[in-house]
């Protein structure tokens, strides 16, 4: 062909593109799912997978379960994955200077390993001319960037030391001295990738201070409680939950229930607050229960600001626990405060004379002044309490890339036991996609476009069928943004004799509930679901169902996005009946150990961070099980 006649056919084939592509993507854009249904699924998904808190028959029997479920949580998801030395064993303290205040107690600086190689900065609060055996409380603090030096912080440990108690202060991952996005709380999927746990890094990051605390010399074992605000009071609920050390329990606007977290969606929280299969075994209701008969406060703020307002708490998360504590013979010990002054996300006064009151009503014989002692002078600067950390402490991903150096395992299996096992990992269902019209067939130039509701009996998602008049051959399109949003493709596709089938799996385009994509894809993870197994299987469905329904033989996939690109390079993977002759991917890079590098983030791509998947599969692994399915 000349260089003239085929610049006259492109532009032949380009014509098209430019008349249709704006017509085309008002008629794509148009919706196929019923008014929120993409949200009503999703909260049903996620509902009916969380398991109901059910008393026993008697207390004794509770603590029982208790004990069972406390190991399970442990096991099969704070630890699962997790190298034996991480938790066993002992780690080392660093004790550095110590700030003598004058006032009736000391600041001790120190720092601890919560795991090999990740020092974690604290500060103890001692009183002075300590004698004997006195109560120990671990203060853990949430997301506020001035960590350990917040000033409602402060006094609470200064007003714990100046009433006889040792106050441990901690800091927390991203705040204050570990500030910095090479903490971001969303790097713990790196390791969940890896199959190891990345929750495990914030329970041993508060274990270990507890280790601390408790191996004082002058610390009363049987008077130890822990306290925090927000992630201080989520922390505060899944160390004392399942680590029985922790006598007393004061966590202040910190969880509720999942189902008030999937209904008020300022409560969802961050991805350590969902970790993968949590609430497939215990809500937070449940980890609630497993404090009784030890005595516990619930702190909560009439106008929480940023969550968990207390109304919306009361029901799901402290009303069912009450019959655990009133069957132990213990109601007054389990309270539940609603603090209105100043009713905002706080740990201010109203909220720390609380916590004074509950430590004087169960260690004290409720003898003592329960104000807080005025303390203001007293409290210091970041600079003056700062401690230091290690010039190469640990972070998330550089743990991750430790594990990643050895995988994937290598896999002398065959292509049936391949499949089995990535199967496993994307808890795998064969599903059996439906379709019925959706509304008249649209006209756009010289393509036809069929809207189809496209159902699984869980998910029902949208799909199309854009037919040129003449076409030569049919490939299948999934898109990150949703097919709606490849208008331009699409139209080029068409103009070159192409017939495209496009549809959007769960959680992409139309089929994406409402906010934000990682937290939809947690709330799916922590019941136990796998987001990308889900939009695998529905892909290698959708792929089945057209197949038939358009009497398609070497189906052509095509994605646009590493999200769809994975899914539809795992559909193929496990394509028993090679439907898929060729997945073409689009920034999918050649290795999943990339997604551990700055610039690819958890909450763009937060499905492709699959527990465990690259423990057993990378990349080229799926693409040889895709070309081995071939030759068979």
């Amino acid at each position: 062909m000349s260089r003239i006649a085929a610049v006259v056919l492109s532009l032949t084939l380009l014509a098209p593109v430019g008349l249709f592509a704006e017509e085309l993507a008002e008629v794509l854009k148009r919706p196929i799912l019923p008014d929120g249904q993409a949200a009503r699924q999703h909260i049903e998904f996620v509902t009916k997978r969380i398991p109901k808190l059910k008393p026993a028959e008697s207390a004794e029997a509770w603590q029982t379960q208790a004990r069972a479920l406390r190991e399970k949580v442990r096991s099969d998801v704070v630890f699962k994955g997790v190298p034996e030395a991480w938790y066993n064993g002992q780690r080392e303290v660093e004790w550095l200077e110590t700030i003598e205040t004058g006032k009736g107690y000391s600041i001790k600086k120190l720092r601890y390993e919560a795991l090999p190689g990740l020092w974690i900065p604290a500060l103890l609060y001692e009183p002075d001319d300590l004698k004997g055996k006195v109560p120990a409380v671990l203060n853990v603090n949430g997301h506020d960037s001035n960590g350990k030096s917040a000033k409602y912080k402060q006094l609470r440990c200064i007003n714990l030391a100046k009433r006889g108690m040792l106050a441990l202060n901690t800091e927390w991952l991203r705040m204050g001295e570990l500030r910095g996005s090479q903490y971001s709380h969303d790097d713990l999927a790196a390791l969940d990738l890896c199959g190891v746990s990345g929750l495990s890094v914030f329970y041993l990051a508060m274990s270990r201070g507890l280790d601390v605390l408790t191996a004082h010399p002058h610390a009363d074992l049987d008077r130890v409680a822990m306290t925090g605000l927000s992630g201080g009071g989520w922390q505060t609920i899944i160390l004392s939950s399942l680590d029985m050390r922790i006598k007393v329990s004061i966590p202040v606007a910190g969880y509720s229930s999942l189902r008030q977290r999937v209904i008020n969606r300022d409560s969802i929280g961050d991805l350590e607050q969902n970790p993968t299969d949590l609430v497939s075994i215990a809500d937070y209701a449940h980890l609630t229960a497993l404090l009784a008969p030890r005595p516990a406060l619930l702190i909560y703020n009439v106008t929480d600001d940023c969550c968990f307002k207390s109304a919306t708490v009361r029901p799901n998360t402290y009303e069912p626990v009450v019959p655990f504590y009133r069957q132990a013979g213990v109601e007054r010990a389990f309270e539940f405060y609603e603090n209105s002054d100043p009713g905002t996300h706080n740990y201010e006064l109203d909220n720390r004379q609380q916590l004074y009151r509950f430590l004087t009503q169960h260690w004290l014989d409720a003898k003592g002044s329960t104000a807080e002692i005025p303390s203001e002078e007293e409290v210091k600067t970041a600079e003056e309490l700062k401690v230091g950390i290690p010039a190469h402490n640990a972070t998330f991903r550089s743990l991750a890339e430790q594990f990643a150096q050895k995988l994937p395992r290598d896999m002398p299996l065959k292509l049936s036991e391949m499949r089995h096992r990535l199967k496993n990992i994307l808890r795998w269902e064969d599903r059996q996609v439906r379709g019925e019209r959706a509304g008249e067939k649209a006209h756009v130039g010289n393509l036809t476009v069929d809207r189809f509701l496209l159902s699984d009996g869980t998910w029902e998602f949208p799909g199309v069928v854009v037919t040129p008049e003449d076409f030569s051959q049919t490939v299948i399109l999934v898109a990150d943004s949703g097919y709606a949003e490849q208008a331009d493709w699409i139209a080029k596709l068409t103009a070159e004799g192409t017939r495209v089938v496009c549809f959007d799996p769960v959680f992409m385009g139309e089929a994406n509930p409402p906010g934000s994509l990682y937290q939809n894809v947690q709330l799916a993870a922590t019941v136990g679901g796998r987001p990308l197994g889900i939009q695998a299987s529905q892909i290698l469905a959708t792929v089945r169902l057209a197949s038939e329904y358009l009497t398609l033989s070497d189906v052509k996939l095509l994605a646009q996005g590493p999200r769809s690109s994975l899914a539809a390079l795992c559909a193929a993977a496990v394509d028993e009946n090679n439907l898929i002759a060729d997945v073409q991917t689009d920034d999918l890079p050649e290795t999943l150990k990339a997604f551990f590098r700055p610039g690819r983030k958890y909450d763009r791509t937060p499905e492709i961070y699959c527990f465990g998947l690259l423990e057993s599969f990378d990349i080229p692994q799926l693409t040889q099980m895709h070309a081995a399915s071939r030759k068979q």
